[in-house]
């Protein structure tokens, strides 16, 4: 039987399938995971699409309608407990790098962002619950009454927008009779907005990717002849690139009598 790599070197990491990624665990880094990593990781647990470059390959429509030249669908990676407790563990060390003050409480929104924040309030010993969706763009805080000494801790598996934090914080608030207290830290494991900081204090992540949005009028790839697919429902076509994923594309946008702008 082949011997377990124990504290597997940057370089290692990246060179791993998904079976040896599956066989880490928390205690194998007792060091900050590096950015390079964690894009491998993305990867290879298929979470993670960069458009190439081609103007032929597809690209991202999302649900806005707005078009985009990149998608994070980090679930794909939490859904593996080891890989989401690492994680989480990178996300302390970040969290403890910057602020020594107390945790009582760590929350995530609905539905993404529970299991990550889970796993880093198991490893602070806090307590946890997460923001339940509701009309709209709402998160609704229903269980619980924080007390007023107590502190929380908010986290995030992708930040798109601070749209989904101010939501979470606006629920936590109307949810509570007394005024919530909040770490001056916010934690994301991707992070992809122009947004570095929220309500005045630091998003703090462990990978960041430039990602761009446009209007189907002004997306280049459009013009450049790229078709536009619904990621979760094309992932697979998305990441092949051209050939096939492209006549889905064109497939996807004669179903709904669009042939492109």
């Amino acid at each position: 039987m082949k011997a377990k790599l124990r504290y597997p070197s940057p370089d290692k990491v990246r060179q791993m399938d998904l079976a040896e990624l599956r066989e880490l665990v928390l205690a194998d880094f007792d060091r900050d995971i590096t950015p390079d990593e964690i894009r491998h990781i993305l990867e290879i647990c298929d979470a993670l699409w960069l458009h190439s470059g081609d103007s032929l390959a597809p690209h991202a429509e999302l649900t806005s309608g707005m078009c985009s030249d990149g998608f994070a669908d980090v679930l794909r990676m939490l859904r593996y407990s080891n890989l989401c407790e690492i994680m989480a563990g990178q996300l302390v060390r970040v969290l403890r790098q910057h602020y020594d003050g107390k945790v009582d409480w760590v929350i995530g929104s609905d539905h993404a962002g529970a299991v990550l924040s889970h796993d880093v309030a198991r490893l602070l010993k806090a307590q946890h619950d997460f923001t339940e969706k509701s009309e709209g763009k709402k998160q609704v805080w229903r269980r619980f009454q924080i007390k007023p000494d107590e502190v929380v801790l908010q986290v995030e598996e992708l930040i798109t927008t601070t749209g989904t934090l101010q939501a979470v914080r606006e629920g936590l608030r109307a949810g509570n009779l007394t005024p919530v207290n909040f770490v001056p830290f916010t934690l994301a494991l991707v992070h992809r907005s122009d947004s570095f900081d929220f309500e005045g204090d630091q998003i703090l992540h462990l990978a960041h990717y430039d990602i761009n949005k446009w209007s189907p009028a002004d997306c280049p790839l459009c013009k450049s002849g790229s078709g536009r697919l619904r990621p979760k429902d094309h992932w697979a076509e998305l990441k092949g690139g051209s050939g096939t994923s492209q006549q889905a594309a064109h497939q996807h946008h004669e179903q709904q009598g669009d042939d492109g702008p």
